[in-house]
C-alpha cells in the first residue's frame, strides 16, 4: 500500500540527513566530554553541557547564591533573537535548587515552578546576566526560593521565579557506635 501525499511530505520533512545526525552527535559528544570532566560522578546531559556551564557562581550564603551568565547565541529564540524562556524556565530550577540546598538542606525535588518574563529583550546573545536566589523559608519538608535574573549592564529585570522544592529536611542520623562497628571518642 503506498503513502499518501500528505504522509510522504510529512516523511520527507521529518527526514534527518547523515550530515545532521553527524552535527548532533559532535555535539553531544562535546557536551558529554565538558560535563564528565566537570564532574565525573554524573551523568552528562546535551543541555548541561551546552547551557550550565555558563553560569559562574560569585557568592554562596547559607539560603543565597550569586551567579552571572553569559547568554549564548545557541540558546537564543530564533524569531526573537533574546534567550529562550525554556532557558530561563531551567535557569531558574538549576539556582533555586542550589540556593535550597545552600541553606544546609538535603536535596530536593522541584515541585512547583513559576516564572514571569518582564522584558526577555534584555537578554540577547553576548550579554551578561545576574542571577540571585534566596530562599523564603521552609516549612516542613518544603522550601521555598525567588529567583530574580536581571542584564548586569542595564539592571533591568529580565525574569523572575519562585520555585517549591520538596525533600528531608534533616541529615540521616548517625549510627550508634555499638551497631557501625566503630569506637567513639565521645
Amino acid at each position: 500500500m503506498a503513502d499518501s501525499p500528505e504522509l510522504a511530505r510529512a516523511r520527507d520533512v521529518l527526514r534527518v540527513s547523515a550530515d545532521d545526525r553527524a552535527r548532533v552527535d559532535a555535539l553531544s559528544s562535546a557536551a558529554s566530554a565538558y560535563v564528565s570532566a566537570a564532574s565525573p560522578h554524573l551523568s552528562p546531559s546535551f543541555f548541561e553541557g551546552f547551557a550550565l556551564r555558563r553560569i559562574r557562581v560569585l557568592s554562596v550564603h547559607p539560603g543565597f547564591i550569586h551567579c552571572s551568565y553569559d547568554v549564548p547565541p545557541s540558546l537564543t529564540d530564533s524569531s526573537t533573537g533574546c534567550l529562550a524562556a525554556g532557558v530561563v524556565a531551567a535557569l531558574v530550577d538549576e539556582i533555586g535548587y542550589a540556593a535550597a540546598i545552600s541553606d544546609a538542606q538535603n536535596f530536593k525535588i522541584s515541585v512547583d515552578m513559576s516564572v514571569a518574563f518582564p522584558d526577555l529583550s534584555q537578554a540577547r546573545a553576548g550579554d551578561r546576566l545576574s542571577i540571585t536566589a534566596r530562599v523564603l523559608g521552609h516549612k516542613g519538608a518544603y522550601s521555598g526560593t525567588h529567583v530574580l535574573l536581571t542584564n548586569a549592564s542595564t539592571g533591568n529585570v529580565v525574569a523572575e521565579g519562585r520555585h517549591s522544592v520538596f525533600g528531608n529536611l534533616t541529615k540521616a542520623p548517625l549510627k550508634p557506635a555499638a551497631t557501625t562497628g566503630l569506637k567513639s571518642n565521645l
